[in-house]
């Protein structure tokens, strides 16, 4: 979806942008600039500055926009998701598009949206926008969690509306008709999800709403987050699969999950060491015992014939191709083009993929353990939430 490919008319439905904002200073201008630039008669935007301490509302009201005071959320509600509840109260467009604070948009982005939603006939349209990522640690462990998401996705049963499970949410961007966003009850329905934005597409679509996800990089982007802390922070928030008050069941699909991840992600590289460390006893015999991984390297090839190791091997070659050609789809589609430099065409991304998933994986237990504990920290606040 692009910016210029608009329908032949935007509908005339008034569009009202929500933005939740807590101690957004960094980035808040950056955004408003860009709405002050769309190009859509009548648009709306509402911004909740959620008890900001560091001037994110005085940044907020330089700009072509309205600044609602949030309060303090009530008890079994999340922070972000009691922000846009109130925006959507104060907002008074048909279409609801919700966008975070650390995104920004191109001149065209709202009256495509509308547009967009006219022509395919939808009560939901998700955009996955450019991701921008800077540092090593983005680069390599974001995109391991897109890849993750999107392998899991297929679009033929998101937009199908007997699946309603299968769909994908984006918080960055995201566009409700606002009757569709009633009926599903709203934020409210999903108060205590984390994952908000992927709760409230499910739960339209269970009510007959109609969906769509494109890929839109040229319509808004995002920079999610800045270094490894921020990273590390931002995803231990929300990697695992939990829910506080079914533990069991929590730290049963989180395991599974690593299993999964293990399986699609390093095992083939694991196979490549095995490989090397037979290859440095047969070629060094002294070395032969000299650590764990040749002893495993050894037990490995005792217990399988030379046809059977190779069929391994062929397998781990065929696996480890289609992960960098995941990689290659997801740098090339969404980092290139907010990058400094075109990612997918630099080999180091694709050599130190296993160095992201382990951070990944990583992020994934610490999750767990934070959430099992009974809550993790969020921007000043104590986060118990639920995923499930």
């Amino acid at each position: 979806m692009a910016p210029g490919a608009l329908a032949a008319r935007a509908g005339g439905a008034r569009l009202s942008v929500c933005v939740p904002a807590r101690d957004e200073a960094a980035v808040i201008d950056r955004l408003l600039a860009s709405l002050d630039a769309q190009d859509l008669d009548g648009l709306e935007v509402i911004v909740v500055d959620d008890r900001s301490a560091d001037g994110t509302g005085d940044i907020a009201r330089r700009h072509q926009c309205r600044v609602i005071e949030g309060t303090e959320p009530p008890e079994g509600w999340l922070g972000k998701n009691w922000a846009l509840k109130q925006a959507v109260d104060a907002a008074t467009g048909e279409v609801l598009l919700f966008v975070d604070a650390d995104t920004w948009h191109a001149p065209g982005a709202c009256r495509s949206v509308l547009a967009t939603m006219e022509r395919l006939e939808v009560d939901v349209l998700v955009v996955l926008g450019g991701q921008r990522v800077e540092s090593w640690a983005e680069r390599l462990v974001q995109p391991f969690f897109w890849s993750l998401l999107l392998s899991l996705f297929d679009p033929s049963r998101a937009e199908d509306p007997r699946y309603p499970d299968d769909a994908m949410g984006n918080g960055q961007f995201a566009a409700f008709r606002r009757e569709a966003y009633l009926r599903a009850g709203g934020h409210e329905a999903v108060r205590d999800r984390i994952v908000e934005d992927v709760a409230l597409v499910r739960e339209v679509k269970r009510r007959g709403g109609r969906y769509a996800v494109r890929v839109g990089p040229a319509v808004t982007a995002t920079h999610m987050y800045r270094g490894l802390g921020q990273l590390w922070r931002g995803f231990k928030k929300n990697a695992a699969v939990v829910d506080p008050d079914r533990k069991g069941l929590s730290v049963g699909l989180t395991a599974a999950a690593l299993v999964l991840v293990f399986q699609a992600e390093l095992w083939p590289w694991a196979v490549l060491l095995l490989d090397l460390a037979v290859l440095a006893v047969n070629e060094l015999p002294h070395l032969a015992g000299f650590n764990p991984v040749n002893e495993v390297a050894m037990t490995a090839r005792a217990w399988l014939s030379p046809g059977a190791w190779a069929a391994v091997n062929l397998m781990a070659a065929g696996q480890l191709a289609a992960i960098f050609a995941g990689r290659f789809l997801v740098y090339h589609h969404l980092c290139d083009a907010r990058s400094d430099v075109l990612l997918s065409r630099h080999p180091l991304v694709y050599l130190l993929q296993p160095l992201g998933a382990l951070v990944g994986m990583a992020a994934m237990l610490a999750s767990l353990l934070t959430q099992l504990r009974g809550a993790t920290e969020w921007k000043g606040r104590r986060v118990r939430a639920r995923s499930l």
